[in-house]
């Protein structure tokens, strides 16, 4: 993953997942995605699952994270934008919070 869609951009991060189609179509699937990310001086990881759309955009729920992420809520919005063969690219939003308890949050 980069910080904008330019292959010479800063990596952000690594997604490692799966998507299994689930419509005839094959427009619709269901989506497993491990997110490492190092952005802002925060290191960990973010678990996701959920709906994915081929061509319009799609909100993951966070339901696990590790290190800087441990405990943290919110969801992932993808958003195809380059749709080039059996080849999809996205751009991925993150709404991300950390409850009052999380040790490792934004702020330390």
């Amino acid at each position: 993953m980069t910080v904008t869609p330019n292959a010479s951009s800063r990596v952000a991060g690594i997604a490692e997942g799966t998507s299994i189609t689930s419509s005839l179509d094959g427009l619709r699937s269901v989506s497993f995605a491990k997110i490492t990310l190092r952005i802002r001086g925060l290191q960990g990881s973010i678990s996701i699952v959920g709906g994915t759309h081929n061509i319009k955009p799609a909100d993951h729920p966070v339901v696990g994270g590790t290190g800087d992420f441990m405990f943290v809520g919110g969801y992932v919005r993808s958003s195809p934008v380059d749709l080039e063969g059996v080849t999809v690219v996205y751009k991925i939003e993150f709404h991300l919070y950390w409850p009052p308890y999380a040790a490792n949050g934004p702020s330390k």
